[in-house]
């Protein structure tokens, strides 16, 4: 018989994507900052009455699942990528949104009549204008964005002069607070959210080593040959808190010619793997 042991700690995930291509690379994710896992193995019986009898005669096992749950302290965008289908792009050229940028207007210098304000990130705004949107702070009053210029700007109007990088306004604004949102070049990490990606199969696996009492190590871990995420995905963001992501998996069942799902071994160390 096996030897029991404590489990005492939460361990390593590790998650296997297999290609489309037979020839392709096997993408993995880890998630090595785990607050918990769990994994739920389920049985759902149903009971099978005969007679006049208040106690079942026998039972039918209609199903057996198991779930796995697992909260990372780190937000990385490969959990997004398992529980959406999503591929991660690395490194590309996108945008960020500015927002609730403040800035005090003052006397036009590139356009002599008016009034202006320059955006902090003007010199590395997206495309020609950022969609950029100009609200009065005091009065919390959206002025309309021209496409032109022309000879006047109203006061509750505004241009973006690309080529001076600055927001032009009627002069009667001068000296007073303007909120700016407005996107800025950036190169990130991204992961597109689409409307017809489901999420890809995946093997798991669990691993941790735990200290036991009498000074040993011992060791158990979990594999499943096929899981699909399932449920909802969470970023956790709080005030004065640390954010955490979750993400569910459910079982499938890989069709593998052993019947086998998956395995559970304990196993001795001699130290900490």
């Amino acid at each position: 018989m096996a030897k029991k042991m404590i489990i005492k700690g939460v361990g390593t995930f590790m998650a296997k994507r297999l290609p489309k291509d037979p020839m392709g690379e096997i993408e993995v994710v880890t998630l090595g900052t785990l607050q918990d896992l769990k994994i739920d193995l389920n049985v759902e019986l149903e009971d099978i009455f005969g007679g006049d009898g208040l106690f079942a005669i026998d039972v039918l096992v209609k199903s057996k699942s198991i779930e796995v749950s697992a909260t990372d302290a780190k937000f990385d965008l490969d959990a997004i990528q398992l529980m959406m289908g999503s591929t991660v792009q690395e490194q590309v050229k996108s945008y960020v949104w500015i927002l609730n940028e403040q800035s005090t207007v003052a006397a036009g210098v590139s356009n002599s009549g008016f009034a202006e304000a320059k955006p902090k990130h003007a010199s590395d705004i997206y495309g020609s204008n950022g969609d950029i949107t100009v609200r009065l702070k005091d009065s919390n009053t959206l002025l309309k964005q021209l496409t032109l210029k022309g000879t006047a700007v109203e006061p509750n109007e505004f241009f973006y002069d690309e080529v001076n990088g600055v927001v032009i306004l009627n002069a009667v604004h001068i000296g007073k607070e303007i909120v700016l949102n407005y996107k800025r070049d950036q190169i990130v990490d991204m992961v597109d959210l689409l409307v017809d990606e489901v999420p890809f199969p995946i093997s798991v696996i669990h691993h941790g080593t735990f200290q036991q009492k009498d000074g040993s190590y011992a060791g158990v871990e979990t594999e499943l040959y096929m899981c699909r995420a399932k449920g909802t995905f969470s970023i956790n963001a709080q005030r004065a808190a640390a954010s955490a992501s979750a993400i569910s998996l459910q079982i499938l069942d890989p069709e593998r010619a052993d019947g086998k799902i998956g395995s559970i071994k304990r196993f001795s160390a001699p130290s900490k793997i």
